[in-house]
C-alpha cells in the first residue's frame, strides 16, 4: 500500500530569544490529513539532518501539540517556559576531547548518520 505524508515548515527554538532554526518536517498520516493548525506549539521526537547553512529535515516519529486554541491571544500563557532541546546521537568521536575553560564542559566531534527523507545522512 502507498506511503502518505506532509511537510510543514516550523522552527526550532532556542535558549537565544532571538535566535530560530528552521526545520522542514515530514508526518507520515493518512491521505488529506494537516500537520496542524498554524502557530501550534507541540513536542516533537524525529530524525534529524541539518546540514550547514540550511533548513534541518525531519522526520517525525512523534509529534504532541501543546492544548488549546493556537489563534487564541492566550495560548502561550498555558505553555510552560521549557526551552529544553535533547538531541541522542549514535556515532564514532572522531577527534581528541577537547576541553572547556571550566575544566568540566568537554566538547569533540561525533560522525552521526540516520535514514532521513529516502536515504541515509551524515
Amino acid at each position: 500500500s502507498p506511503t502518505y505524508y506532509c511537510h510543514g515548515n516550523t522552527v526550532l527554538q532556542t535558549t537565544h530569544e532571538d535566535m530560530t532554526i528552521p526545520v522542514d518536517l515530514c508526518v507520515y498520516s493518512p491521505p488529506g490529513e494537516c500537520l496542524l493548525p498554524d502557530n501550534t506549539i507541540a513536542r516533537i521526537v524525529g530524525h534529524i539532518f541539518a546540514p550547514p547553512s540550511s533548513k534541518v529535515l525531519m522526520d517525525v516519529i512523534s509529534i504532541v501539540p501543546y492544548p488549546g486554541d493556537p489563534k487564541a491571544d492566550s495560548y502561550e500563557d498555558n505553555i510552560p517556559d521549557d526551552t529544553s532541546v535533547a538531541i541522542w546521537g549514535v556515532g564514532a568521536v572522531i577527534n581528541n576531547a577537547e576541553y572547556g575553560a571550566d575544566s568540566k564542559t568537554c566538547f569533540f566531534n561525533l560522525a552521526v548518520s540516520d535514514y532521513v527523507r529516502d536515504g541515509t545522512k551524515s
